[in-house]
Formats: C-alpha cells, structure tokens, sequence
C-alpha cells in the first residue's frame, strides 16, 4: 500500500509518509501493519479536508498552555463527584494536602524525583507505610488519567517505589475500655456503637446500610454497600436483632443521622477517657478478636468478611498451651501402629 513501509534494520515496525499541502513530507512511527494502513488514509482525508499539517500541531501543542498540577486536581475531583463519590472525601484529603507542594507546577514538569521527594516528606513528618502508599495511589490513578486523556505520555509515578508497610495490629477493646467508653458516648450514638461491636460493620457500611437489607425475623444482614464490592451476608446475634428492632424505621437507611465527620467526634470522645489510641474501626477488631478464640480461621475469615486469610491472622493468638492441646487430642486409637 502506498505510504505504507518498513525501515531496514528498524524490526517489524511499520511507518507511514505523506504530504501536507505546505509541501513537508512527514513520516510516522505506527507499529502493526493493519494500523498503519488505518492511519495513512485518515492523514490523507485530514489533509485534503482540513489542510492537516503534522509540524503545525506539534507546533501549537508546544505553544500551548501547561496544565497546572492545582487544575488537574480541580478536574480529576470533579471526576469522583460523579464516578466515586463513596471515596471522594479520601481522594480531596490526599490530593488537598499535595497543593502546597505540587500545585503550581506544571504536570509535564513533575518528575518521578519530585514525587519521590514528596513522599518522603510526608514520611518524615511521621506518615505510615501504609498511609504514603495510598497517597501513591491516588497520585497514580490521576497522571493514569492524565496519560489516558493524552496529555502526558507516560506515568511519572510508575517510577517511585511503594513504601515498605508494617502490618497494623488490631485494636480491639477490653470489656472494661468498652464500658468506659459507652459511659462518655451520647445516647444517639450507643446503638450504633453497640451494632458495630455486635456485627463487624465499618462505619462507611453502617451508615449506608438499608433497612431493606434487614431481616430480624431471620436474624440475617445482607450488607447493602460492602468494601469489598461483593454480596456479603452476616448472621445477627441475639443483641444484634433485639438492637434492630427497637429503632425506629424514619428513613430508608438504618442510621440516617450519622454525622460526616463521625470519625473525628468518636475519637474525640474516646480521648476523653483516655482511649488515645481508639478509633471506630476498634469497635470492628473488638468484633473479629472476640469471636477468634471460639471459631476456626476459615469461619473467622468468612464472618469477619476478609478477602485475604493474612489479614484474619493477625486476629489469631494461637497459646503455646492450646498447641499442646491439639496434638494431644491424637489419642492411641487415632494413631495406626507400626510393626513389631
């Protein structure tokens, strides 16, 4: 096909010339035949349609005005508003905090070196593991837009390493922090406090969770928004169902009066008798570390709704002693003998 051919020596790359009405000859690295064949007759019909010249876009591209890291943050959040509002208040945080230090640069003009240093920054100033590989994400998820929409041609952050993250230990409550804690905690906030600790459900969970969804006949949960994504169902205990139905049904949600900023009030709260170290998502490890020691992994892992067993192993504190027990249930009978 005219237009279309090979470079010697250049591989089975395949490349495109033609001519503009300026009279340049352009040449253009496609790849794949079938696609180079594709693109040389869309040149032609740009050419004689629009009088498409190839140095003159490249030219404008090149006088155009960089895209600002602030705006690119202003566009991709406009994005969650509409495609995941659920994390579109961990996604402002994390991109929010990032101004002072990237906003005014150009996103053609950040280097993975200037991530890298950012980064690290946030960890001196005592970030986690863990906490710096999130903003790496969110981070990453944006210039992917960005390569996706062609501004950029590649990554920046494909190049920065994740961080190494230690493994956070669960928190679970005694029964005597649970006890100071419910004495401190306003009334309108215990039942949801008390179902958490019954159930498991995160706070994100809790708060979209449907009455729909709620079978106190049956004693049974189906989750309405997991975090997983996916169908998950939670038998109620007793507590769990008497709690259930004494609240009142005003809304088509079971708590439709939790404050955004929950996490913050309950922590707040917990300080005050000096739980330091208490969060919400304590209430879910005081779920998971009390049923550990009366039921198997496998239906700790399905009850506490891990997707991963490392995760549910963290719960499990196996005593030296209850080792002992174990292998002391293979009784004389269970054993085969061996020969005389």
């Amino acid at each position: 096909m005219r237009g279309v051919f090979q470079k010697h020596g250049k591989g089975g790359t395949w490349w495109i010339r033609w001519s503009c009405p300026h009279g340049h000859r352009h040449e253009e690295k496609v790849g794949p035949k079938a696609a180079a064949r594709v693109l040389v007759e869309r040149r032609r019909v740009a050419v004689k349609v629009e009088g498409f010249c190839l140095t003159d876009q490249r030219q404008a591209r090149a006088h155009k005005v960089p895209l600002l890291f602030r705006e690119a943050v202003a566009a991709y959040l406009a994005w969650a508003v509409r495609e995941r509002p659920r994390s579109l208040t961990f996604r402002r945080s994390i991109l929010t905090a990032c101004l002072p230090a990237l906003g005014e640069l150009a996103v053609t003009a950040i280097p993975p070196q200037r991530l890298e240093h950012y980064l690290t920054t946030r960890q001196h100033a005592g970030a986690t593991g863990a906490t710096v590989n999130r903003d790496r994400a969110v981070l990453s998820h944006l210039f992917g837009q960005l390569v996706a929409q062609g501004v950029l041609s590649a990554n920046p952050v494909a190049n920065v390493e994740r961080r190494r993250e230690s493994p956070e230990q669960p928190r679970p409550l005694t029964h005597d922090e649970e006890a100071r804690l419910f004495s401190v905690l306003p009334v309108c906030y215990r039942p949801l406090a008390l179902l958490a600790i019954h159930t498991g459900l995160r706070l994100g969970e809790l708060r979209a969770q449907a009455w729909r969804d709620v079978d106190v006949r049956a004693a049974t949960l189906r989750v309405t928004q997991p975090k997983s994504g996916q169908e998950e169902g939670l038998p109620l205990n007793s507590v769990a169902v008497d709690l259930l139905r004494s609240l009142p049904k005003d809304g088509p949600t079971v708590f439709p009066m939790i404050p955004a900023d929950f996490s913050r009030v309950f922590a707040r709260i917990a300080r005050s008798v000096n739980l330091a170290a208490v969060t919400f998502h304590c209430l879910r490890d005081t779920f998971i570390s009390r049923l550990a020691p009366h039921v198997s992994g496998p239906v700790l892992m399905q009850l506490a709704r891990h997707r991963d067993f490392r995760t549910t192993r963290r719960y499990l504190k196996v005593e030296g002693k209850h080792l002992r027990e174990a292998v002391e249930r293979l009784t004389p009978d269970d054993l085969v003998s061996l020969p005389h």
